[in-house]
């Protein structure tokens, strides 16, 4: 990944972009914090930063190897046409929606948000964006990336 002046707004013109990075940052910090104060506090901090898209941020691990990058999305409850990925060198996007339910009913206690989301997430390495491969199965969405360049490793005899 190549450093680069970063203006005030994003790549793509908006000038949320900022915001979501302190989000990424703040959710990096919290990350081992207690899960459902994470949980509300990532939300919150998400509907502040962008009104009109997120109401909620789903969970998502990183896992790398030398030829590619595997990002899953936690994302109970969401119907696979309801998710939009989007994929650069540098990070991977969803967005979508979870459906409220037809009839709320009183006295039910609900702690699994609903509406729009929108979650992205840096990448440790640059990768191939024409590689991705995007699987969704029992909740959870798993995009699979290529590596730019195979980090290979090299046997060094000892004299």
């Amino acid at each position: 990944m190549s450093l680069k002046n970063r203006s005030p707004k994003g790549q793509d013109g908006s000038a949320w972009e900022p915001v979501h990075d302190l989000l990424e940052g703040m959710e990096q910090v919290v990350a081992d914090g207690w899960y459902p104060a994470r949980r509300l506090l990532l939300s919150r901090l998400a509907g502040a930063a962008r009104p009109q898209l997120a109401a909620w941020l789903p969970e998502a691990d990183v896992e790398e190897d030398a030829r590619e990058i595997t990002v899953r999305f936690a994302l109970p409850g969401v119907v696979k046409d309801d998710i939009r990925v989007q994929v650069s060198e540098e990070s991977v996007s969803i967005s979508g929606g979870r459906r409220e339910e037809d009839a709320a009913r009183d006295g039910v206690r609900r702690e699994m948000p609903r509406g729009p989301f929108l979650r992205r997430v840096r990448l440790p390495a640059e990768v191939k964006p024409d590689s991705a491969k995007a699987v969704y199965r029992d909740g959870v969405l798993c995009v699979t990336l290529a590596r730019v360049r195979v980090q290979a490793g090299r046997s060094v005899k000892i004299e």
